[in-house]
């Protein structure tokens, strides 16, 4: 690999024509030199060192430019072997050296280019135009011109260009691109929509809230290219032991010169010392581990973060918008005095129709998926501390928290939320909420023991009786109930203090201050949520359990890719290195060992891009 192509920006530069024609003209001349070589030697000699000016000089280019900048890479090594090689009087082998060189970058960029193919297809989610609704009339804009609270209209096969909310009609959504979800999500009236998803039926008139940098989307690209420019520590420690090969092998290239008195062998040391797939090692790997996470909807902010994942022993569930989705439902109806279930739920959801209590939500959910009649309410008011309470049909009824204790039927020994119902003062029944467990929370214990992950804690603000409930039915053994936000702080600490790696799986919102402590912090259902992705390391994008176990998986796979790069690229090296010196390799010959080794490494990680985590 050449230095001047080792950041990741540069990448289109091998893209653009100019380099190609440089390739092209260097393999021609190259070509004519050895052809007319045994003939016009002289013109040989001329149309070879052509051929290291239009290769090679960029090479050594970009190594002075190096050394005034007060940085050694690996440049020097290659201009040092090209400069010899021509001083030797062997203008052809220079020649092909630099041409080798050039073209081993061009491959490994081409393969690393894989890894970076999914993070590349976000930045095509987005349209360039979008159909907006002005007077009645559509008109086809730029993004960049269309602004908050414009109209635009959306069809099927559309792509969705901007965060907003649906005014109109019905759509079914595809939002694999931003959350990973296999099916497509319908959408209708007051839905939120965001920018890259895909509409596969139905037409849709939304209000714009978010365009371009600020929607989802673009938060998740620019979140992604930084992280791909956070290096992770094991990269770092490559670049600090990358600075002292180019002096190390200088110097034994002149030892091997002083030993054996061979010009040649003393270059290929040169070329082949090139610590090329060794700096490759981490950066590719992390690259392609961004990349595949990316795909799934889950956004990791830097590389440090993968490389702590395949570190982690302890993992702590926050509860509420986690374990479980958030939401109170009615589960229960216990009719007295010999009303109906469907009457006591219709009073309770006429009487709570203004309320705007959480539970009072779920009330009026559950009256309307049993069809029962909601009734207009009268006299509506708060009783603090209690309830509320409303005229319903010439009735006054009264709607709060049931009273709890050893000697009440409802004992407080339940995981459930009563609420009891009263017409005229007397009870006619009482309503059992809970907060609805996720369906794939029961497999996330299993699955985090296999990955040898032991420590698994419950951590919540909820009675204890709720989270006794809760750790019952996912099978975690170890929690802790009724805690204030510090004192879930104070918790994840004492576990690091225990020498545990520690994973915090929370909201993003209440959670935040255990999320930023934690040394892992997962986000939960970030989509639209700037709180959640601004705390987290990482943030998945849809409310999905089985990410943590897939994204920890991914850590692992990394870490295991990155080890495993650094061993054989160390070990490729020293035989290369060693081959070298014992004159087993020509200069040609070493320039292609070299970039066999690169290229070897960035596909290893390539690889990490397809690969597949299931939940077992």
């Amino acid at each position: 690999m050449i230095g001047r192509y080792a950041n990741q920006r540069n990448f289109k530069e091998l893209l653009n024509i100019r380099e190609f024609y440089l390739m092209a003209l260097g393999s021609l001349l190259i070509l004519f030199s050895y052809f007319l070589e045994p003939s016009f030697p002289l013109l040989a000699s001329v149309l070879a060192l052509c051929a290291v000016a239009v290769l090679g000089g960029p090479i050594i280019w970009g190594a002075v430019t190096g050394l005034m900048q007060k940085q050694m890479n690996v440049d020097e090594l290659v201009s040092l072997a090209i400069i010899a090689s021509v001083a030797a009087g062997e203008y052809l082998s220079a020649a092909i050296v630099a041409f080798i060189m050039v073209l081993g970058s061009l491959l490994e960029k081409f393969t690393s280019q894989r890894a970076r193919s999914a993070i590349q297809s976000l930045i095509r989610l987005s349209p360039a135009e979008a159909s907006v609704l002005q007077d009645g009339v559509e008109t086809v804009l730029p993004l960049g011109e269309i602004k908050a609270g414009d109209l635009v209209v959306i069809r099927s096969g559309e792509r969705v260009p901007v965060d907003g909310v649906v005014m109109k009609g019905t759509a079914s959504i595809n939002q694999a691109s931003l959350t990973g979800e296999s099916l497509p999500v319908e959408k209708s009236v007051d839905d939120p929509v965001f920018a890259g998803s895909i509409s596969y039926t139905g037409m849709l008139v939304v209000r714009v809230e978010k365009v371009g940098e600020d929607t989802t989307l673009g938060k998740l690209i620019r979140l992604v290219h930084e992280a791909e420019q956070l290096r992770a520590p094991v990269l770092r420690v490559a670049d600090k032991y990358a600075r002292y090969f180019t002096p190390f092998i200088v110097g034994l290239s002149i030892l091997v010169y002083l030993i054996s008195g061979d010009m040649y062998r003393s270059i290929t040391v040169l070329i082949v010392g090139c610590p090329c797939a060794f700096i490759l090692a981490a950066p590719t790997a992390v690259t392609a581990a961004l990349g595949n996470a990316a795909k799934n909807g889950i956004l990791i902010k830097n590389g440090a973060s993968l490389e702590e994942l395949g570190r982690i022993d302890a993992t702590v569930f926050d509860k509420t918008g986690t374990l479980t989705k958030g939401e109170p439902v009615v589960e229960e109806i216990i009719p007295l005095n010999g009303k109906p279930e469907k009457y006591i739920l219709s009073m309770a959801a006429s009487a709570e129709k203004y309320s705007e209590h959480p539970l009072a939500g779920a009330v009026f959910q559950a009256a309307e998926r049993s069809q029962s009649i909601i009734y207009d309410a009268e006299n509506f008011r708060q009783i603090p501390g209690q309830g509320i309470e409303a005229m319903v049909e010439n009735k006054k009824i009264f709607v709060g928290t049931a009273p709890t204790g050893a000697d009440h039927p409802l004992s407080e020994m339940t995981a459930k939320t009563y609420l009891t119902v009263k017409e005229d003062d007397q009870p006619i029944g009482y309503l059992g909420i809970s907060d609805e467990i996720r369906s794939e929370a029961k497999l996330l214990v299993p699955a985090l023991n296999r990955l040898g992950i032991n420590k698994v804690v419950l951590l919540s603000g909820d009675r204890r009786t709720v989270a006794e409930h809760i750790a019952q039915i996912t099978g975690i053994k170890e929690l802790d109930a009724e805690l204030l936000p510090e004192q879930k702080l104070d918790a994840i600490r004492k576990l690091q203090e225990q020498k545990y790696k520690v994973i915090m799986v929370g909201d993003g919102i209440n959670d935040a201050p255990s999320l930023t402590t934690a040394d892992i912090g997962i986000a939960m259902g970030a989509m639209g949520t700037d709180v959640a992705i601004e705390s987290a390391d990482i943030a998945l994008m849809a409310d999905d359990l089985t990410k943590i176990p897939y994204v920890i998986k991914l850590g692992q796979a990394t870490l295991k890719t990155i080890n495993y790069n650094i061993m054989f690229a160390l070990v490729f090296n020293l035989l290369a290195i060693l081959a070298s010196s014992m004159g087993y390799l020509s200069p040609v010959l070493g320039a292609v060992t070299h970039n066999v080794g690169s290229v070897f490494v960035a596909a290893n990680s390539a690889k990490l891009i397809r690969k597949k985590f299931l939940l077992k």
